[in-house]
């Protein structure tokens, strides 16, 4: 995952459609007060806020993503071996992240019963080298 695909927001801005990506999850909050029955069946056991509590927990990664692509960003034009060397961490950090959300994104996809998603998310760690290959 190299950061170049803006169309999620991976550039440190919000997605395409405006909104915090917050508000999409606290939407998800009131979805749960509804009588629905079989919803389960359909997410691999997970109910409402199941869902929601990891769909909470992939933000917070990407929050944290966006904070360093910021500072990577920011540190652009250094030319100063401090600075130089705080946008590797920086950078070396993002990598990081992305891995830890591309990995924990299969796991929430494969409980969700997103098997089709779970498996392009896998295919890509191994193409990343996340995963051993299959």
């Amino acid at each position: 995952m190299n950061g170049s695909d803006d169309r999620h927001g991976t550039d440190g801005t919000a997605p395409m459609d405006g909104r915090d990506r917050g508000d999409v999850v606290d939407a998800m909050d009131g979805a749960g007060d509804s009588d629905r029955t079989g919803d389960s069946d359909r997410t691999g056991g997970m109910d409402d806020g199941a869902i929601a509590g990891a769909v909470r927990g992939i933000v917070a990664m990407e929050a944290s993503r966006e904070v360093l692509a910021a500072r990577v960003t920011a540190l652009r034009t250094a030319t100063s071996a401090e600075e130089l060397a705080e946008r590797d961490r920086c950078g070396a950090a993002m990598a990081e992240a992305d891995a830890r959300i591309l990995l924990e994104s299969i796991e929430v996809l494969d409980r969700l019963g997103m098997t089709s998603a779970a498996m392009a998310c896998s295919y890509v760690a191994r193409e990343e080298g996340l995963l051993p290959p299959s």
